[in-house]
């Protein structure tokens, strides 16, 4: 990171609106690998938009979403 982008990251994270059904689940930082993240529960895309775009001038938010194991087994079931 360079010199300013970490207050700019702060910043950043002090603006982050989230949407109405949408609920912040835990921040982490993987260690070693100098990334931050952050885990929500949202209704749609169009709301984790809404939740990453303060961060679009400085750097790629990358939004992976992601099913309870569980529900993910019983879904496929049916395929």
């Amino acid at each position: 990171m360079e010199a300013g982008e970490y207050d700019e990251t702060l910043g950043a994270m002090e603006t982050i609106q989230v949407p109405k059904r949408s609920e912040l689940i835990g921040r982490y930082l993987l260690i070693g690998r100098h990334i931050s993240l952050a885990i929500f529960e949202a209704p749609s895309e169009e709301s984790l938009l809404k939740i990453t775009h303060p961060f679009r001038e400085i750097g790629v938010p990358h939004v992976a979403p992601a099913l309870p194991l569980e529900d993910a087994l019983k879904m496929m079931e049916k395929m």
